[in-house]
């Protein structure tokens, strides 16, 4: 198990550095209030009174005057930019020159604010000229670059001057849309329904953002509280009991082996309570809470307001997934180390949170395609703006990778759905950040998303190409085991691994990126030589298969690292491996190899380490995941049931079954050729020795049927055993 400690070294920093980037972008200061995203540091209307007073006159046209226009007073000018709201308009209808210069905007602005403001708690002076000193020119986007012709005091000032001039009586009310030209009062009714539809439109993207940001920690964070049952001191019985319970599918006895028509995997009990967990709080964090009041300038109806809601917080719940969507697909996920999770159930769950993404992604764009089209009136012209245009493309690009990874396709052309795959998905990523972009530039922090789910994406590239680099260029020699190379024996020298890896054969083909996972049958890290376990053997090929029989050497000479893998001939690359290893006379070829390793599909195996026995079911070349664990096992006793279709297989593995069996932890290992395994009958007869009182470690690795079988006993059995069981489904799935 010392073995561990740098992998799981690497899923610490893993971690680190996506909290260090987590909250470096939340933190990262953009153009508009606060820092992070709205709800989670940042506002849009601060104070509401002031931004409902701008509101009703920041859409009148000015003349632009920087004269007073009753007191005869002069000011000077000012700088430009251009006016910016949440909810957006892309008409201009004043510079914001003219905003921060013209005396009767000034002054209604000020008038309006010095008699709204008091009534909010916690407005004080400093809040409203902070507010003054960045708001004037621009609306919800602050600007301190834009001073004012005049200071707050100051617009004050002149203004009751004006009031007292001509006389709070025979003050003219500003008419919103109407030409402004002179200082004037705004009508309550006018500032009222502007001022809700800020403070409850506020209100509502805060709680876009937290909602978010509980979907991504939960679906995060929850795997991990819950994994942390597995340290209860002693491991009680009613946990492995429960455990077991959970490990049975939600329907029926199939979970590896696909339902209706290859259509998808049934989850198991315990994923299903994680699933009906994720859908739920999906739902009801993309709803709810629903707060509506009238009078509302954002919106006429209640129906409105909730259509408008519920769209753009769809929108939001659909980014903030995009961190668990992307940290579950990777392969150096550190909640793999952190969880004990397997990577296919971490997949399984991704999928699902893909299918709530894109579910989220049509409500987001349904809703706010109609309140456009019938609410607004503006959809002929929103249309053609770049941000919608990016919308459709992310919207469709989220839509397109569901049928093309549906179960079938990932089957039968799966080179194709991983590189239809990583394209649409780049897309959606580059697609949702330019409709940010154009919508709202980096304002609302919103964009914050697509940098996480980036950063993941990247951060896992990096340690690949790590694990890569610290392999470097091998060369692998390729031979078949039978006559017609079903299965094929790849030994690579210079690189010690365990678990699985993923090689790449750039020679192979014009597409050098594939690659695939395969388990390793045996590695030995090097070091110096020893004399063969069977000296009358001396067939080089399988003395390089096993840590236990190493060829004879002169006493001056240093083993090399060595590792060899157990290949079944499949479509895909493995048949043009095959086929280029046919045409060779000596059935025996070298080949470039880039390996990328160590992986393990399901960290689980560890629990084996208190484990007082082993038992190892394999099927056909699943005998490559559960070899090594029958070596390492430091239990009292364990056993191998191999079932194969044929003796090939058995032969070419001779040297390996034979070591099993030698020392003092001797194994026992029984062979099927050609016949099923009694799966019931097995697992009953280790869970009923009398000699055995410590858990009991399973694993099975091979056809999908065989792990079904197995999985089924161990739900049935091990809620009622008087022993605890860790049942490990080694397998890897897509």
């Amino acid at each position: 198990m010392a073995s561990l400690q740098p992998r799981l070294a690497t899923g610490a920093s893993y971690v680190l550095v996506l909290l260090l980037l987590t909250l470096g972008l939340l933190s990262t200061p953009v153009a508009a209030d606060g820092r992070g995203m709205l709800g989670l540091g940042k506002w849009l209307y601060k104070p509401f009174c002031a931004h409902a007073c701008r509101g009703v006159i920041g859409s009148s046209k000015l003349t632009c005057d920087p004269k007073v226009a009753i007191n005869g007073s002069t000011t000077s000018s000012s700088t430009d930019s251009h006016v910016h709201s949440k909810r957006h308009t892309h008409e201009v209808l004043n510079t914001e020159e003219c905003y921060l210069q013209d005396a009767a905007f000034l002054r209604t602005l000020a008038l309006c604010i010095a008699e709204r403001c008091p009534r909010d708690d916690d407005i004080g002076v400093s809040v409203i000229e902070d507010y003054w000193a960045g708001h004037v020119a621009t609306g919800s986007v602050g600007n301190w670059d834009l001073v004012p012709l005049m200071s707050y005091q100051d617009a004050l000032r002149y203004a009751h001057e004006d009031v007292q001039e001509v006389g709070e009586d025979k003050m003219p009310y500003a008419e919103s849309g109407e030409a402004l030209n002179t200082t004037s009062l705004i009508r309550e009714e006018d500032y009222l329904p502007g001022y809700n539809g800020r403070k409850y439109f506020e209100r509502n993207e805060w709680d876009h953002g937290r909602n978010g940001l509980a979907l991504a920690m939960s679906s995060i964070f929850l795997p991990v509280l819950l994994s942390l049952l597995r340290f209860l001191p002693g491991r009680p019985l009613w946990y492995s009991r429960l455990v077991n319970l959970l490990e049975k599918p939600l329907v029926g006895h199939r979970h590896r082996t696909p339902i209706v028509a290859d259509l998808g995997i049934m989850p198991t009990r315990g994923q299903s309570l994680y699933l009906v967990y994720l859908i739920t709080t999906q739902v009801f964090l993309s709803i709810f809470p629903l707060v509506w009041i009238s009078p509302n300038s954002f919106a006429a109806t209640r129906v409105e307001h909730y259509m408008m809601v519920i769209g753009d917080r769809s929108g939001v719940t659909c980014m903030a997934n995009f961190v668990a969507l992307f940290l579950f697909s990777s392969r150096n996920n550190a909640l793999l180390w952190i969880t004990n999770w397997s990577h296919a159930t971490f997949l399984l769950i991704h999928r699902w949170i893909g299918y709530c993404l894109i579910f989220e992604v049509s409500i987001h764009s349904l809703l706010l395609f109609i309140l456009h089209l019938n609410f607004y009136g503006d959809h002929p012209t929103e249309s053609k703006m770049p941000y919608w245009i990016w919308g459709i493309v992310g919207t469709l690009a989220l839509i397109f990778l569901w049928p093309a990874s549906i179960l079938p396709i990932r089957k039968k052309a799966y080179e194709f759905f991983l590189v239809f795959h990583q394209v649409f998905a780049a897309l959606s990523l580059i697609a949702t950040f330019l409709h940010i972009y154009y919508l709202f530039e980096y304002n609302w922090g919103y964009e914050i998303w697509v940098y996480i789910a980036g950063g993941i994406w990247f951060l896992d590239r990096v340690i690949r190409v790590a694990r890569m680099v610290s392999n470097g260029y091998r060369t692998a020699v390729v031979s078949a085991i039978d006559d017609d190379a079903g299965y094929l024996r790849v030994g690579i020298d210079g690189i010690a691994a365990e678990g699985h890896v993923y090689l790449y054969f750039p020679t192979l083909s014009w597409k050098f990126w594939e690659n695939h996972p395969y388990s390793v049958l045996s590695s030995f890290m090097g070091g110096a030589p020893t004399k063969a376990s069977d000296p009358g053997s001396h067939d080089q090929e399988k003395v390089s298969t096993t840590t236990d029989s190493i060829s004879e050497t002169s006493p001056d000479a240093t083993i090399r690292p060595h590792t060899t893998l157990l290949l079944r001939t499949m479509d895909g690359f493995t048949k043009v491996l095959t086929t280029r290893l046919l045409a060779s006379a000596s059935r025996r070829i070298t080949i470039p190899v880039i390996v990328e390793s160590s992986y393990h599909a399901n960290p689980a195996i560890r629990n084996l380490s208190h484990c007082s026995s082993l038992l190892c079911i394999a099927g056909g070349v699943g005998i490559t995941a559960v070899l090594p664990l029958l070596k390492g096992f430091t239990g009292v006793h364990s056993r191998l049931e191999w079932g194969v279709r044929s003796d090939s297989l058995v032969r070419a593995l001779e040297p390996e079954l034979t070591a099993l069996t030698r020392g003092a932890g001797a194994a026992v290992v029984n062979t099927s050729i050609g016949q099923r395994l009694k799966i019931v009958d097995i697992v009953r007869e280790e869970l009923e020795k009398e000699s055995d009182k410590g858990d009991l470690g399973i694993v099975v690795c091979g056809p999908n049927s065989m792990a079904d079988d197995v999985r089924a006993v161990v739900a049935e059995l091990g809620p009622k055993a008087k022993r605890g069981i860790v049942f490990v489904d080694e397998a890897f799935s897509w």
